[in-house]
């Protein structure tokens, strides 16, 4: 069930029973919702201010809590004015929106049935609940579970009184498509006999919905939440029953656990035949000789995430398997090629026994009137009665019927109300008595599309070519096509238009009514409202209308509207590259014919001010004279502009300082770019910071005596720096380090390669290292446990690395590495402990003392402590470590002389702990750093 975790039984992450077996009871009923597997220990590195206290981790403990129902906490489940951790309010009071639900997370750690199993000695399952968790098990798969011996599924249809499982009719279909019982439970929630009554009705409702019939064992999942807890739940549960007998199904059977129900007695309301327990561990016997009917086991059935169980009769029994009724419309649309509105799919009911008529029938759902009906004969069905088998007449379900679109039915979809298809076997011949119906969702047919293929301006006036189809054009016989001034809201002109044949739409869009007819080709002249919209820069917008002559409305498509005032451009590259920048793309603009130079001005977007212009060179553009034939000149509206950065100091800076460029293209009347002119101010600015940079820190790490940082930082700005600097910085206090300009790794063909439209990239990298030793702030960082930072920076100062800069701050790092282990502890003969080990700080820079530890960890006092000497060699851990400082010399080996301390506490059997410390006090007591072993028990 869904709250599967609740009757499982956990220690320390493992399936536990000594304490069942200690006291005799047995091991069932609600326990915690943990994970199964133990919360790892960590490790917590402490730097102490005075090594004299030290203070006793508390002894871990078991703690058991309960668990929240896992019904409550269903993906997609949305609330509304409830806290996000309120579960069970949502839960009770919410609908599942099944696009948005996923299956439950599979716990990587959880042992699988197939392991467990084998372990505990359990049988193999033979049945499986599902739900929402499990929401696109396949036909196939459903085969292949019956495959390996799953003969039953028990289906969750519903919760409370408003949660339903929207994948519940897949789910149902598929598993007996694949040949198996299925049965359905619902969760119960009810505290009073009227919500026993609702979730019942709600229960019975979509068992009806699903297509399962009367004879299907229903099941009540009843378990410990806050909603069940109370003594009257049993009178409340027979009403539950005595409300779904009354609605066709008197096939009960409750799922529940052990301990609630000897505390609550819900098996009583059906027998503990039929009464279906979890329990997870190795209770069959237990739980068959108790007399129930099934046993739940596992939750994770052969690694699935899936409830499995054992059947003692419960199901073989009682578990009804039939679909009474299933339908499905498989088409619904209009036929443009037919003028036809076709109808096909299949009804199966076992109802429809002994009415041999059927009709279909089309319902305005919008008015409730009948439009037409329509007998039809039967449709043979084989993949219908593959699927269900179990139901009369599945073999030649299927129907189909075409209506002509005219009459009540034209006027429906004219006016876009909804259709709704009824398909009604009956006995009568008129199909108006002793019938049975099945009704399918109604449809709106209010497709309304269309294209302008073609819009040219020329100086006669304007063409337009395209199509417009309209399922609601259906009765309106008049067409038009309107010119507007959508800049001033004034019509231009219109024209009637007599549709011409296009064969592509009404293969593109065959259920759109008159498709293949709806092409139109019209001219408008110029004339004095065009000329006008067209010299002032006006948009114009062309409306498609499909009219009733007679007055009964329109149907209009707008396409969007066109701006034509002559004087378009577009830039096809803005790019930087060894040293330059380079513009090219086209201007189109009806005054070239008289100021024939080409400029290309950049503009810095921040200033406003000019930084560079150039003469462009024109090249053809016959593309751009096919897509603007009305502009003039539009066939040599090409243009190529190159900008050398170092010739333009005012280019330059505008880079460094990362402000955006603007291209201004200007067609002149003078080779110098001032007289007459016609400009097009491009809207968009490039910005080449944000748009051409990457960077990549690609080691930061103590070397040895040094603080190393390598990697490299790709800029568009960098082409107006000196260059480049990589500055250290304390992060945790805000203050430089150090600096050093860039010599070595600047070469990075491999960034090139990766970053080619990035400026000076294949100059980008860096490789640089800070001396902790002969740096002071660089040493209180480290040891103090600061961030650290790298800051790449490219600067016209070459000299200090100030001036005019950029730069990019890399993510701080924190130095603060803390670990070790304790190899050995052990007690030599003459009553001395030796100790050795290893123990790896950043933070031993500035703490040369080194001092290990005995610590009594039952008594929570020091014994004895020994300052060390010399470090031992573990070139092992410099392999591991290579990052942390001093690792290859971080080894510990040490011996505790004999005392009478360490005798006590070898004579009370304490537990003993290493503490391996290094302080910058000359006898250990302040500023440290240590690292604390493992509990021993020598």
């Amino acid at each position: 069930m869904e709250a599967k975790k609740r009757f499982k039984l956990y220690k320390s992450g493992k399936l536990w029973c000594c304490a069942a077996v200690a006291f005799g009871v047995m091991a069932f009923g609600t326990v915690n919702g943990q994970a199964d597997d133990a919360t790892p220990a960590t490790t917590t590195s402490q730097v102490s201010a005075v090594a004299s206290q030290v203070a006793t981790p508390a002894d871990a403990t078991d703690s058991t809590t309960n668990a929240m129902l896992e019904s409550t906490v269903t993906a997609g489940t949305q609330t509304s004015g409830t806290a996000a951790n309120d579960k069970t309010t949502a839960a009770a009071t919410t609908t599942l929106n099944v696009q948005q639900a996923s299956a439950a997370p599979v716990n990587a750690n959880a042992v699988t049935t197939a392991a467990y199993a084998a372990t505990n000695n359990l049988s193999t399952a033979d049945t499986l609940d599902i739900s929402a968790y499990q929401p696109n098990i396949s036909e196939e798969t459903f085969r292949q579970y019956h495959n390996q011996g799953i003969n039953n599924v028990v289906v969750k249809l519903s919760e409370s009184t408003g949660w339903t499982n929207g994948y519940a009719q897949q789910q149902v279909s598929r598993a007996q498509a694949a040949g198996m019982t299925v049965s359905a439970y619902h969760f119960v929630r009810f505290t009073t006999a009227a919500q026993a009554q609702a979730e019942a009705q709600l229960f019975a409702r979509m068992a009806r919905v699903v297509g399962l019939g009367n004879d299907t064992l229903m099941i009540a999942d009843v378990e410990s939440v806050p909603q069940t807890q109370y003594a009257g739940i049993v009178n409340n549960l027979n009403v539950f029953w005595q409300t779904l007998s009354s609605l066709g199904f008197n096939n009960h059977g409750v799922y529940t656990g052990w301990y609630y129900d000897q505390q609550y007695n819900v098996s009583s309301t059906v027998g503990r035949a039929r009464t279906w327990v979890a329990a997870y561990g190795n209770y069959r016997n237990t739980v068959q000789s108790r007399g129930y009917g099934a046993w739940q086991y596992t939750d994770n059935w052969n690694g699935t995430n899936i409830d499995a169980s054992i059947d003692f009769g419960m199901f073989a029994n009682y578990a009804g398997h039939q679909t009474t009724s299933a339908a499905n419309l498989d088409n619904f649309s209009i036929n443009a090629n037919n003028n036809t509105l076709d109808v096909a799919g299949w009804f199966a009911d076992n109802n429809n026994q002994g009415k041999a008529n059927r009709f279909i029938i089309l319902i305005d759902q919008d008015t409730g009137n009948e439009l037409v009906r329509q007998q039809v004969s039967a449709v043979s069905r084989p993949d219908v009665a593959k699927a269900y088998s179990g139901i009369y007449g599945a073999g030649d379900s299927g129907f189909n019927a075409s209506f002509a679109l005219n009459g009540n039915l034209a006027n429906a979809i004219a006016n876009g109300h909804h259709i709704k298809v009824l398909i009604r076997y009956t006995s009568s011949n008129d199909g108006n008595s002793n019938y049975n119906d099945h009704n399918f969702n109604s449809v709106a047919f209010n497709t309304n599309i269309a294209n302008i293929d073609r819009f040219q301006v020329t100086n006669g006036g304007v063409t337009i070519v395209g199509w417009h189809a309209s399922n609601q054009a259906i009765g309106r016989g008049k067409h038009e096509l309107i010119l507007l001034d959508s800049t001033t809201g004034k019509e231009i002109a219109r024209q009637t238009v007599n549709n011409v044949s296009r064969a592509d739409v009404g293969r593109a869009f065959a259920n759109v009514y008159n498709s293949g007819n709806s092409g139109f080709n019209v001219s408008f002249n110029m004339n004095d409202k065009l000329r006008a919209a067209i010299m002032n820069g006006d948009s114009v917008q062309v409306i498609s209308r499909y009219s009733d002559p007679n007055g009964g409305g329109n149907i209009d498509y707008w396409f969007t509207p066109r701006a034509f005032n002559n004087n378009i451009a577009a830039v096809d590259d803005f790019s930087l590259y060894n040293g330059h920048l380079r513009v090219s793309g086209w201007h189109a603009a009806d005054k070239s014919l008289v100021e024939p130079n080409q400029l290309i001005l950049l503009i810095d977007d921040q200033t406003g001010k000019e930084v560079a212009r150039v003469n462009a060179s024109t090249e053809s553009r016959p593309d751009i004279a096919k897509l603007y034939p009305n502009v003039i000149n539009s066939n040599n509206a090409g243009f190529v502009a190159d900008f050398d950065i170092a010739k333009y100091g005012g280019l330059q800076k505008a880079l460094l300082e990362g402000h955006s460029l603007r291209v201004l293209a200007r067609y002149c009347d003078s080779e110098t770019g001032e007289g007459n002119i016609t400009d097009y101010w491009f809207k968009q600015s490039k910005n080449f910071y944000n748009n051409q940079s990457n960077q990549r820190l690609e080691s930061f790490r103590i070397d040895g005596d040094t603080v190393r940082a390598t990697g490299w930082y790709a800029d568009s700005r960098s082409a107006g720096a000196q260059a480049m600097y990589v500055i250290l910085l304390d992060a945790t206090t805000g203050r430089e380090i150090g600096r050093q300009q860039v010599t070595n790794g600047r070469a990075r063909a491999d960034v090139a390669a990766d970053n080619p439209n990035i400026y000076g990239a294949s100059q980008s990298g860096f490789d640089v290292a800070f001396n902790i030793k002969d740096n002071a702030a660089l040493t209180s960082a480290l040891k103090n446990g600061h961030q650290l930072q790298v800051i790449a920076r490219y600067t016209n100062d070459k000299q200090s690395g100030e001036g005019t800069f950029v730069h990019h701050f890399f993510a701080a790092q924190s130095f603060q590495q803390n670990t070790g282990y304790l190899d050995s502890l052990s007690l030599k003969p003459d009553g001395s402990i030796q100790a050795s080990g290893w123990h790896i700080s950043d933070q031993i820079v500035g703490r040369p003392y080194h001092y290990v530890i005995l610590f009594d960890a039952t008594q929570g006092r020091e014994i004895t402590r020994v300052k060390v000497a010399n470090q031992v060699s573990r070139p092992d851990i410099a392999k591991i470590y290579p990052d942390v400082y001093e690792s290859a010399n971080s080894g510990f080996n040490v011996n505790f002389k004999p005392d009478a301390k360490i005798q006590r506490a070898l004579a009370q059997g304490d537990k003993l702990q290493i503490i391996d410390r290094y302080s910058s006090d000359e006898y250990g007591n302040n500023d440290c750093i240590d690292y604390w072993s493992d509990l021993r028990k020598l």
